[in-house]
């Protein structure tokens, strides 16, 4: 890869986004591989395992896995669906939520160090022409990504 690559910057970024969460995380005795489950059922509460597994681009038996471990630490609860008996839907737990409301703080407090120094409408800026990357990957990608 180039090392004046746009991509390169972002790998980086990543990179450094995700050792700086990842040590708070360690604090708090959060595993790192459970966010993006978290952060999908706190938006869909009542999902179901396979509609994680999807969104996630995952396989169903790898999310039953972090499902578990998640609902050991107490973060979810699964209920069976009223209509279809062979569904389970997952719901956050108090303590789901709160860590949910954690996370959120701390990837704010991230993104204010990323942009120390930055004026708002450099911000707004940034935002902007980033958006203009998103929509351009999805664009070649066609309509069904909406990563």
């Amino acid at each position: 890869m180039n090392e004046d690559s746009i991509f390169k910057r972002f790998l980086i970024i990543q990179r450094l986004h995700f050792h700086l969460i990842h040590k708070e995380l360690e604090r708090h005795d959060i595993h790192p591989g459970q966010l993006p489950t978290l952060m999908i059922v706190e938006k869909n509460e009542g999902i179901t395992q396979n509609q994680i597994a999807e969104k996630l681009n995952l396989r169903s038996a790898t999310v039953a896995i972090v499902l578990k471990r998640m609902e050991k630490a107490g973060l979810i609860y699964r209920k069976q669906d009223e209509n279809d008996r062979r569904l389970h839907r997952v719901y956050l737990t108090e303590k789901g939520k709160n860590y949910c409301k954690f996370l959120k703080q701390q990837a704010q407090k991230v993104e204010e160090i990323a942009t120390r120094g930055f004026s708002e409408e450099e911000r707004i800026q940034l935002k902007e022409l980033l958006d203009k990357i998103i929509a351009n990957l999805r664009g070649s990608l066609g309509s069904d990504h909406n990563a």
